[in-house]
């Protein structure tokens, strides 16, 4: 599977990836956040500004990324602004969705922007421009909260993201039952053996879901997210019991 490099750290090669989301409503919690977190093991840390109080505020949004640029200096910053309809906690419009992820992208402090597919072809074509204009990266991203879809419809979407420019693809899911999350980890399989053009991400989320997040080494997902204190999706793992799975399966 194609790699990618970011700052010091390469995604699709080697061992599954550790992020650490942070989601935390202000500045004050973040600060905590990361002094937390830097006894944790992981690579690259996740920014979920949708959680962040006045995120629509400029000023606000640029005194929490130079912090977080100060303080983790070269470590990879994803930034993620998640929408309601994709599980997230940011009501908006396209529009706005696209004009906060431009005005992030200019800043230059981030490293990779989540661009999420339901928001159309022309959104990502858009941001997937503007971010590798900046030397910045996308991944884009899917997410199937209360149910798994079909293989097929995984592996679609997959590719369709690779289609529309994006450097890495995450599609989420959210299983009913054990064969849901037999049917992620197929789809995933598919991807690294027929679709290789970039590094994937998949996961099965909630109790049922948890060993897709320590096996990519094994199917193919080159992300996994893991915590060092509040979690931002259901079935995280804290990031040293993850690093130990992921590391027992190398």
């Amino acid at each position: 599977m194609k790699a990618v490099k970011i700052r010091n750290v390469v995604f699709g090669e080697g061992i599954p990836k550790i992020c650490i989301p942070l989601t935390d409503t202000d500045l004050k919690g973040l600060k905590q956040s990361v002094k937390a977190m830097k006894s944790a093991p992981f690579d690259f840390v996740e920014w979920r500004a949708d959680f962040y109080q006045n995120i629509e505020n400029p000023q606000v949004r640029f005194q929490a990324m130079a912090y977080l640029r100060d303080q983790l200096g070269d470590t990879p910053i994803l930034f993620t602004l998640r929408t309601d309809s994709e599980g997230g906690m940011a009501g908006m419009e396209t529009e706005e969705y696209i004009a906060m992820n431009l005005d992030v992208i200019e800043t230059g402090l981030m490293d990779l922007i989540d661009v999420e597919l339901s928001k159309g072809d022309d959104t990502m074509r858009t941001l997937v421009e503007a971010a590798h204009r900046a030397g910045m990266k996308i991944i884009a991203s899917r997410h199937s909260t209360t149910s798994t879809p079909s293989k097929e419809t995984i592996v679609s979407r997959l590719c369709q993201m690779q289609h529309l420019g994006a450097d890495i693809a995450k599609y989420a899911v959210m299983p009913q039952n054990e064969r849901d999350v037999l049917t992620l980890l197929d789809a995933t399989l598919t991807m690294r053996e027929e679709h290789k053009e970039t590094p994937v991400i998949t996961m099965s989320m909630g109790r049922q879901g948890i060993i897709s997040r320590v096996c990519g080494s094994v199917f193919g997902s080159a992300i996994t997210f893991g915590t060092a204190g509040k979690a931002s999706a259901p079935g995280q793992l804290p990031a040293d019991l993850l690093s130990s799975f992921i590391n027992s399966l190398a």
